[in-house]
């Protein structure tokens, strides 16, 4: 029992000892007392031991500790890269699209500055293999010149989804094969039609 008692004090003041060395070290700023409250947990741990030890003798603090910093450490880190993964691939997707959307208008308006573009591009991403892919591509086209003004028909009884006329004369087959060329892509995904 004596020889316990000396050891337990012994290990009290070691890391008393060892705290205070620390604590003079330390610099005075913000981390400070992020780096006391960890020595405190360290001292607490030191005392408590020997007296978890009486009531259970195959008790080993250190294990535990051990054991519950692995486990929070590699779950919460699993956890933390595939959140952060998916939002990265969410985030640059959606940058990609825009970007990309934004550019093959300036595209089209430089190659054909006699319209106005829309262009909606349907990008995904590909786990398999790791990157992106463009699964279709939409441009409305609207010419510059003044359009009589189309019948108005308001029908309450069921409603309507707007249907656009592809444009399938040279001029859109022109637009297709130069985004074709543009994007690397093939001239099935798409499609010109009329705003």
């Amino acid at each position: 029992m004596i020889g316990w008692l000396k050891d337990w004090i012994i290990n009290i003041c070691t890391a008393v000892f060892f705290i205070t060395a620390i604590e003079m070290i330390l610099p005075d700023n913000s981390l400070k007392k992020y780096a006391k409250f960890v020595l405190g947990l360290i001292l607490i741990i030191v005392v408590i031991n020997p007296i978890i030890k009486l009531y259970n003798e195959s008790f080993n603090i250190n294990l535990y500790a051990n054991k519950a910093v692995q486990y929070m450490e590699g779950k919460k880190q699993d956890d933390n890269i595939e959140k952060y993964k998916e939002k990265n691939i969410e985030t640059t997707l959606s940058t990609f699209q825009t970007n990309l959307e934004n550019n093959c208008e300036k595209y089209l308006k430089d190659k054909y500055p006699n319209g106005n573009y829309k262009v909606s591009i349907d990008v995904m991403y590909r786990r398999e293999k790791g990157s992106f892919e463009i699964r279709s591509v939409k441009v409305g086209l609207k010419d510059n010149k003044i359009e009589k003004i189309k019948k108005v028909q308001i029908n309450t009884q069921s409603s309507s989804v707007e249907s656009y006329e592809l444009l399938k004369d040279e001029r859109g087959k022109a637009i297709i094969n130069s985004l074709s060329v543009e994007l690397k892509i093939s001239k099935e995904i798409i499609v010109v039609y009329k705003i």
